[in-house]
């Protein structure tokens, strides 16, 4: 069985947060699992957080808002094709892991999904369609009030 890799020392804490789930999924080269994390601030600002990966390779686990991401992702063209790299700027560590990984995270949520048999190239969900996600993801949060 594979190691898994994590980074202690260059964890990040976000105060008052509520951990939604922690699933993992396969990374984008099929080499590996990647474990993430979703999150929500005390503002109710989602989170996402690469937590680990067998594949080897390191990463950071800087947690990074949904909002920073769908920023990068609006700012591109309709037609343009996504890869990982457009993600580095949101981090400050070195590894050119940590985008390809969040890339993966992305698309088992479905935020983003491949272009074609393209593996490493992606295209966006419509802002609609994100925001909607979004919203699903915040409301597992939310304790049900129904009597």
């Amino acid at each position: 069985m594979p190691e898994t890799k994590t980074n202690p020392s260059i964890t990040q804490t976000i105060p008052n947060r509520h951990i939604l789930k922690t699933p993992s999924c396969l990374a984008l080269s099929g080499n590996g699992t990647i474990g993430y994390e979703l999150s929500l601030d005390d503002k109710k600002s989602l989170h996402i957080r690469i937590m680990s990966n067998t594949g080897g390779g390191y990463f950071s686990n800087e947690s990074i808002a949904l909002t920073d991401i769908e920023g990068i992702l609006f700012s591109l063209a309709d037609d343009e094709r996504l890869a990982s790299t457009a993600f580095q700027p949101l981090f400050k560590g070195k590894s050119v892991n940590t985008p390809a990984f969040l890339m993966a995270a992305l698309r088992n949520e479905g935020f983003v999904k491949p272009i074609g048999e393209l593996k490493r190239f992606h295209q966006c969900l419509d802002a609609k369609s994100f925001k909607a996600l979004i919203r699903k993801l915040q409301k597992l949060s939310v304790p049900s009030t129904n009597p």
